[in-house]
């Protein structure tokens, strides 16, 4: 079988050899673009979109840590201002009385609107319901009651400074009894309740594990 173009055949050896050293170069250059070149190529552009990829994904995480360590950064702000609240509202017992406590911090804003604490006494202990699981410390509202005397404007403003000074004492009831012998001045019966702290629950004891 001849497989030579019947055109080479009317031209010159050297121009013959020639076309086909060239044509078998373009042979070689083609099998290359379609074999090696293109494949790379191809890779090459599936390579970055996938570290664009990346750069999107770490862009986003480092968004989002920088978002953590804010939110970190409020939840100890928030929590520090609610320790603050709580050591500054929840009472503890004064010389072993509530009553005793709850007058050492009424005095001075008594003192303060002019209203005048007679006396005071421990009315009764209300338990918070305990969540599940129960916590080590158990918190629970007493009720304080103040016996006083004052015009309206004294009783007002001695409810709502405390009010302002203790933001966790709740002021329960309030009586305002007017007497004859002062029209100017009243008796004012005033129950203020505060988060104290309950008993504390003791943790069982975790049995250590069986010996091997």
């Amino acid at each position: 079988m001849n497989t030579e173009v019947p055109f080479l055949k009317n031209l010159n050896p050297h121009w013959r050899h020639a076309i086909l050293i060239t044509g078998g170069c373009l042979l070689i250059v083609l099998a290359l673009i379609f074999l090696a070149i293109l494949p790379a190529r191809k890779r090459l552009l599936a390579v970055r979109a996938e570290n664009d990829g990346l750069k999107t994904t770490v862009a986003n995480m480092k968004q989002d840590i920088a978002g953590t360590e804010k939110q970190q950064a409020k939840t100890a702000a928030v929590g520090a201002e609610r320790d603050a609240l709580i050591a500054a509202g929840v009472i503890e017992p004064l010389l072993g009385s509530f009553a005793m406590r709850g007058k050492s911090l009424l005095d001075p804003i008594a003192k303060q609107t002019g209203f005048t604490i007679n006396g005071v006494k421990e009315d009764r202990f209300i338990p918070l319901q305990v969540p599940k699981p129960p916590p080590e410390q158990l918190y629970g509202r007493q009720l304080v009651e103040f016996t006083g005397q004052g015009s309206y404007t004294q009783i007002a403003a001695f409810v709502s400074c405390a009010e302002e000074a203790l933001p966790l004492a709740t002021l329960a009831s309030i009586t305002v009894l007017g007497q004859p012998q002062t029209p100017e001045s009243h008796k004012a019966i005033i129950t203020f309740e505060w988060p104290v702290k309950g008993e504390k629950r003791t943790l069982p004891a975790v049995p250590p594990p069986p010996a091997p």
